[in-house]
């Protein structure tokens, strides 16, 4: 393989990444919109998609984003995880803390 057709082929998959998560990002902001006219059950279910679709956008530690953007992604996937796993969940307090977690991905 010619050294050409890797930095293509790089050029590429980062190019594909790059769609996919804006993809994943849209995706939660849509999903957003509709919580709060879902049910209980149906936010339990809307939140934990919505926390898959953030947990894959989220860095490793030290891979692309400072200590305390990274510490400010990893907090707000924990609130959103516990508010998640409440038996009566806060649509509007679990939106605006994935709100913000998905604007600081978008950002980094």
């Amino acid at each position: 393989m010619s050294h050409t057709s890797t930095a293509v082929q790089r050029v590429q998959r980062a190019t594909f990444d790059a769609v996919a998560s804006s993809r994943r990002l849209e995706a939660v902001r849509a999903i957003l919109k509709t919580l709060e006219t879902a049910t209980t059950a149906g936010q339990q279910h809307l939140m934990t998609k919505v926390l898959v679709l953030l947990r894959v956008e989220a860095p490793v530690v030290d891979r692309w984003v400072d200590d305390r953007q990274w510490s400010k992604i990893a907090s707000g996937l924990d609130v959103l995880a516990r508010e998640a796993a409440r038996l009566s969940p806060d649509a509007v307090a679990f939106s605006r803390q994935a709100t913000m977690v998905a604007d600081a991905l978008s950002w980094s």
